[in-house]
């Protein structure tokens, strides 16, 4: 080890990275398609039924409902999919801009563990 070495920072998983992790973890098979669930998250209803048509356009189902917590209102998102890094972090990218775009943030991913 170089004295350099000693000052980087490791290398910090991404977000999907990490899902992806527990997913494995848990024992689900990776290599198999997922119910992934993507949540995005509004002030308003107006904003989250936009984020909603723009989604479906690209072809997940989505429905907007109120929040579990709070006067947020939730796009969510769903699409039948192998959960690859390359993929899930595209996904993110779009998402993430398109929740800031209307003023609303995106959450992230789940899925049930698939055998």
């Amino acid at each position: 080890m170089g004295i350099l070495d000693l000052f980087r920072r490791p290398k910090s998983s991404s977000p999907d990275q990490m899902v992806i992790a527990q997913l494995r973890k848990a024992g689900s098979d990776i290599s198999k398609p997922h119910a992934i669930e993507f949540s995005l998250y509004f002030p308003t209803q107006a904003a989250a039924s936009q984020a909603a048509s723009h989604v479906r356009d690209a072809g997940f189902y989505s429905e907007v409902r109120r929040a579990a917590q709070g006067d947020s209102w939730l796009c969510f998102a769903t699409k039948e999919m192998v959960p690859t890094q390359d993929a899930l972090e595209n996904i993110r990218s779009n998402f993430t801009s398109l929740a800031t775009s209307l003023g609303g943030e995106y959450d992230g991913w789940g899925s049930p563990v698939v055998s």
